[in-house]
């Protein structure tokens, strides 16, 4: 299906903790929304999916807006007040993404906009699951996880994994959270500081989403109608759980009642290739 272009503005705001951020909005004319917010080291442009989404939601004539978070890129500073935040992937503590998604919020609710609907990448899914499960999500209607990965599962793969933890907790307790756990860490083989490290992987945290607890995963537990696409090529699934068919038996046991799967036939983690089969996907869930 084509979609037609809409116009797309840069926009400053602001996050509930200060910190500036940028992204990009087309603001249509209803009073719905999508907050996107991408993955681990990424931003709110480079995933070619974003193009046909956006046409695509404002065909329904909802705006998107797409932000850098503050863990845009692997190191990267920020304006907070008089002074900076030094973040990225490599310094983010995980909590803090909740501010990011509050201040993209509360800018669209200065423009009218009072029908939301969170929207993640990877590494962002993990943000949405986290924000909608402790923050207030008044007028929030719904989720959508774009290729949710396994954060615990991921760093997993890292043969390293249990040493970089214990290393982490160790600086931790020296008052050393900057200093890097590795300059390569995981398969992606960035550096990871240590304040960032426990955040994002350790079994039990905020970002285990996945993972069993004393009242069910974390994942199992949004309520909101909640839909999440994901590619049978993603290396989410082929790295962590060997299969599509896998990672479905696991997450069908854990998940709640008013989320739905779409399994894209093909797709790797980033959707490249099948951005169209995404957008009609997702504009079914939208629309109903």
């Amino acid at each position: 299906m084509e979609y037609s272009k809409s116009t797309v503005d840069f926009v400053r705001f602001k996050a509930s903790d200060d910190v500036e951020l940028q992204g990009w909005l087309n603001n249509e004319a209803s009073d719905i929304a999508v907050v996107h917010i991408h993955g681990m080291s990424g931003n709110g442009y480079e995933n070619y999916f974003l193009d046909n989404l956006r046409a695509m939601y404002a065909e329904y004539d909802v705006s998107l807006f797409t932000i850098d978070s503050r863990g845009r890129g692997i190191i990267s500073d920020f304006r907070q007040g008089d002074g900076w935040k030094h973040a990225g992937s490599c310094f983010e503590i995980f909590e803090e993404s909740a501010h990011d998604i509050r201040g993209a919020i509360d800018y669209l609710k200065s423009l009218g906009k009072t029908r939301l609907i969170l929207q993640g990448h990877s590494l962002g899914c993990t943000k949405v699951v986290n924000f909608v499960l402790n923050e207030d999500v008044n007028g929030v209607e719904k989720v959508i996880l774009l290729a949710p990965t396994d954060m615990t599962g991921w760093a997993n793969t890292e043969p390293m994994h249990a040493e970089y933890l214990a290393k982490a907790k160790q600086l931790l307790s020296e008052g050393k959270g900057e200093e890097l756990v590795d300059a390569q860490c995981w398969l992606d083989k960035t550096p990871i500081s240590a304040q960032t490290y426990p955040t994002i992987c350790e079994a039990g945290s905020s970002a285990d989403i996945y993972g069993e607890r004393d009242g069910g995963s974390l994942l199992g537990r949004v309520e909101l109608p909640m839909l999440i696409p994901y590619g049978t090529e993603d290396i989410g699934i082929t790295q962590i759980d060997g299969s599509m068919d896998k990672w479905l038996e696991r997450v069908n046991a854990i998940k709640n009642a008013n989320t739905k799967i779409a399994v894209v036939d093909g797709a790797s983690h980033g959707f490249k290739g099948f951005e169209d089969s995404l957008a009609e996907t997702i504009g079914s869930f939208v629309s109903r």
